[in-house]
């Protein structure tokens, strides 16, 4: 084995460890009410390295907003009753104004009757970074969220079995649905009959092979009326191409199927009218052919002008 691999940790490597995380360490000696921390636990709570410091000076550097927060579960976890652990997110407000954020995790050690705990110690980390990303997140969900609620369209979020999790407004609104009706396979009930099994067909192919899904069927209105759509939905996948969620559209093509079968009926007029038009030619063309060899004929069986 390695010389390094060896070595005992001490607890001065331990702490430089620690330190090398930025990681501060602390200890409270319940009975004798003494609190100890390291010099990177001063730091996150913006004390002085060579102060000494109590427990009311780090509850005290906490955010007034959270200081009631961490207080409560730090007198849950003293409690003889509970668990004797702390786990709890927070902010310091430092002493020149900048907030920082911090996570404290701590296991309290009671006496054998368990009446009392006597000695409470544990970690500090700073998650400033964490928590600024997660709330960048959180602030680019709600953005995404609030585009999704305000788009006049319908969309929806399928899970990858393709149940269906998530309708927006415009869903609800055009069908007449609550949530609770149109979630899982409940959408399916709006669908014109004639377009239900062929619309499952895709869809079922699209999940099947994690494909895009894109198909033209009607939708029931509120009132009773039947509109076109063109459906549109694609998965999303993740970096082994599993499909971790589907995000769908429905488009109304109304108008423009509207349009397309006016066209269709006005194709079908001129064809007929073609058709009539050129059995008309065919009757007068029959119809002169006839006169002419009538009239043919009848010249044919006049006598000559020169004879008797």
């Amino acid at each position: 084995m390695p010389a390094s691999l060896g070595s005992a940790l001490t607890p001065e490597r331990i702490d430089a460890a620690l330190d090398a995380a930025g990681i501060g360490v602390w200890e409270m000696d319940l009975p004798a009410r003494r609190f100890t921390c390291s010099a990177r636990c001063k730091h996150l709570f913006g004390l002085l390295p060579d102060a000494d410091v109590a427990l009311a000076d780090v509850l005290g550097a906490s955010h007034p907003d959270d200081r009631a927060r961490v207080e409560q579960q730090l007198t849950q976890a003293l409690d003889p009753s509970g668990t004797g652990r702390l786990s709890v997110e927070y902010r310091v407000l430092l002493p020149d104004g900048q907030v920082r954020w911090v996570r404290t995790t701590g296991l309290a050690v009671f006496d054998a009757a368990r009446t009392q705990a006597l000695r409470f110690q544990g970690i500090t980390k700073d998650i400033t970074e964490l928590q600024t990303e997660a709330l960048r997140h959180q602030q680019r969900q709600l953005e995404l969220q609030q585009l999704v609620e305000l788009a006049p369209g319908m969309l929806w979020i399928a899970q990858p079995d393709g149940a269906v999790t998530y309708f927006n407004p415009g869903w609800l609104h055009y069908t007449g649905q609550t949530p609770d009706q149109a979630l899982a396979s409940g959408w399916q009930d709006v669908l014109h009959p004639d377009d239900l099994a062929r619309c499952l067909a895709r869809w079922t192919e699209s999940v099947r092979d994690a494909v895009p899904y894109e198909i033209e069927y009607r939708l029931h209105r509120h009132d009773g009326q039947y509109r076109w759509f063109i459906g549109r939905a694609q998965p999303l996948l993740d970096a082994a191409g599993r499909v971790q969620q589907w995000f769908g559209s429905c488009t109304d093509i109304h108008a423009q199927k509207q349009t397309e079968q006016a066209l269709r009926q006005r194709e079908d007029e001129l064809e007929r009218a073609r058709l009539d038009l050129e059995a008309k030619i065919r009757f007068r063309t029959l119809a002169l052919e006839d006169e002419v060899a009538q009239l043919r004929q009848r010249l044919g069986e006049a006598p000559a002008p020169d004879q008797p």
